[in-house]
């Protein structure tokens, strides 16, 4: 499954809009800047992205049912380790904790670990 990073953005504040990034560095409780949130990363699809504009922290170029199916396993963007835990329950993408912090780019590729 190949994918690479559309877009990245953090949420200061709750009413502001997304401030788009090049790079950011996620911590174990989600991108450096993002205002403190239940689930660390929030990623989605580019298309669902454009058709929603969900407050996602991380777009990627992949298929909306391809990312929903990575709920349960462990992936890589960057220099970060992430395991996708859960699809949310009133928008689109999926939520994530972060196992190993790292930097996260704009065309980083999505790499995803063989299931145990």
């Amino acid at each position: 499954m190949l994918a690479t990073v559309s877009s990245l953005y953090i949420y200061p504040d709750s009413d502001a809009p997304g401030q788009e990034l090049e790079s950011v560095h996620v911590t174990e409780s989600g991108p450096e800047g993002n205002r403190s949130k239940k689930h660390a990363v929030h990623l989605v699809s580019v298309d669902d992205y454009v058709e929603t504009h969900p407050k996602a922290n991380i777009v990627l170029d992949m298929d909306a049912s391809a990312l929903e199916k990575l709920v349960g396993r462990i992936v890589r963007l960057g220099d970060c380790t992430l395991e996708v835990t859960q699809t949310p329950s009133q928008c689109a993408g999926v939520y994530a904790r972060v196992v190993e912090p790292g930097t996260v780019s704009v065309e980083d590729s999505l790499l995803v670990a063989e299931p145990e």
